[in-house]
């Protein structure tokens, strides 16, 4: 599946994203996405994870892979599950709001693979499953981390999935890319 947006619907999406992070926080509502006017992409069910920032510093992400409902929808919401369900953080708060800073990843379908030599270090993200546990990571972590693809799994396995390194060679593998904004 070939997927790409445009600056305009890039935009859209940040201040769809934004204006439900300051409803949720502020007035503990949902913020109302008048679809009349999105494009098709918009409308498209694709996955996406909503990751946010605080003076630099990771302070919530959250995404679906393959969700069942509209990109602008799955924006909107993982906002909300990254500001208050994001186990790692405690809710974001009023206070917060002003130094927030959102960063949306929209993602490909995933693709199996067979070997570690697949993975393009900056071009794939991972995602890891064995069984009822699983882990993923973003493509842009393993050139933050400075990991090579070996790395880059097992970190995810381990720390992300619950999956010692005995494990690893029985996971599932899939490689997806995102478009990052």
């Amino acid at each position: 599946m070939s997927f790409n947006l445009d600056e305009s619907e890039k935009n859209l999406l940040k201040n769809i994203a934004r204006d439900t992070l300051f409803e949720a926080v502020i007035n503990g509502k949902k913020f109302e996405v008048d679809a009349t006017e999105l494009s098709q992409n918009l409308k498209t069910n694709v996955g996406a994870f909503v990751t946010l920032y605080k003076n630099k510093q990771l302070r919530g992400c959250i995404g679906i892979f393959e969700p069942n409902e509209p990109l602008y929808e799955v924006v909107r919401n993982m906002a909300i599950s990254s500001a208050f369900h994001d186990t790692r953080f405690n809710p974001v708060s009023e206070d917060e709001l002003e130094d927030i800073e959102i960063e949306i990843s929209v993602l490909t379908p995933r693709k199996k693979i067979s070997s570690l030599d697949d993975i393009v270090i900056g071009r794939d993200g991972i995602y890891i499953q064995k069984g009822s546990r699983s882990g993923t990571y973003l493509p842009h972590v393993a050139i933050q981390m400075g990991w090579d693809a070996e790395e880059f799994v097992s970190s995810c396995a381990l720390e992300k999935a619950g999956i010692s390194f005995d494990e690893i060679n029985e996971a599932d593998i899939f490689t997806y890319q995102s478009i990052v904004f």
